[in-house]
């Protein structure tokens, strides 16, 4: 329920900003759209091969400590929904809704990369070279980070979440009934620390993808139409994020840098993409990777299916 202009508290008046209201819009369903194409690539083809779990860690860590970074900056916005319409609400707070759909989406990336991570690469590479002085089956490296860091994400979330609602709670409202979010030290520090550690981790979030790519030589499941829709967006989020009420430079340079990024990526994408359609190449759907080690379950002995011999791994009588 809604009470007069007049009377609303202060820094509750409602925005009447109609440009800054449609570029918003827009960039939040580009940014739900947008990660469409790789939710369906990855399912589609049941594999997440030539995705980089550093890039899916760095990249759910930023965007978790950019939403709680704006959450807080807009914390006085958000009460001041008790007395405005949910219109006037939803507009104020489309900010916080443009970076809670990105972290969603990502970490639905990360879900799935985990579901269909290859499963002849969860074997380590000892079993491939018949080391039989290792206990069978043995994980790979790169399959035991990717559970790793799929941990971390999941316990970096819940403990900015508990520290972030313990100091909003301390600090009341926001709007009369506790101290001013924009005048508490414990608060404005911890927003800064998120703000700064989001910028990192963006900064470096896509390196470990682009240097994936460029070995790789493919792009692999990582979707190219993603980027294609990302890049734009990502800019357009940037002048979004940088007019909204209350955010400052430490909410939105993360999405400048992060565009750039981008774009360098796509660009490694798009150059391997013609150079995978050129007459005898693999395209880029095609999966070039090399299997470390596959394994035959059907098979009625101690075997291992190699990449051109089938080996017995039956102890000598």
């Amino acid at each position: 329920m809604s009470i007069p202009v007049d009377y609303l508290p202060e820094g509750c008046e409602p925005q009447r900003r109609t440009a800054d209201l449609g570029l918003s819009l827009a960039v939040l369903v580009g940014l739900f759209l947008s990660y469409l194409p790789q939710h369906f690539r990855i399912i589609h083809n049941k594999t997440s091969d030539g995705i980089s779990p550093w890039f899916l860690l760095l990249g759910c860590l930023s965007a978790t400590s950019s939403l709680l970074n704006i959450l807080i900056l807009q914390w006085r916005v958000l009460q001041c929904c008790r007395y405005v319409t949910a219109g006037q609400c939803f507009k104020s707070t489309l900010g916080i809704t443009q970076l809670g759909v990105q972290s969603f989406m990502l970490g639905v990336v990360f879900v799935l990369y985990v579901i269909y991570y290859p499963p002849y690469k969860k074997v380590s590479a000892a079993v491939h070279n018949l080391n039989m002085n290792i206990v069978l089956p043995s994980q790979s490296f790169e399959w035991s980070i990717s559970v790793l860091f799929a941990k971390v994400v999941s316990s970096h979330f819940v403990v900015c979440v508990l520290i972030t609602a313990i100091l909003l709670h301390g600090a009341g409202s926001g709007t009369g009934n506790g101290e001013p979010i924009s005048t508490n030290g414990w608060i404005l520090t911890w927003a800064g620390f998120l703000g700064t550690s989001g910028i990192l981790l963006a900064m470096i979030q896509y390196i470990p993808q682009i240097i994936w790519t460029f070995v790789r030589k493919s792009a692999g499941a990582l979707s190219l139409l993603m980027l294609l829709i990302q890049t734009p967006c990502t800019i357009l989020m940037t002048v979004s994020l940088s007019r909204q009420a209350g955010a400052n430079w430490s909410t939105w340079v993360v999405y400048a840098v992060t565009g750039t990024l981008q774009s360098i990526l796509l660009v490694v994408c798009v150059v391997f993409y013609f150079i995978a359609r050129r007459p005898g190449r693999p395209t880029m759907d095609v999966d070039t990777s090399t299997a470390l080690v596959e394994t035959t379950p059907l098979l009625p002995t101690n075997t291992i299916q190699g990449d051109s011999t089938l080996l017995d791994l039956r102890p000598p009588a």
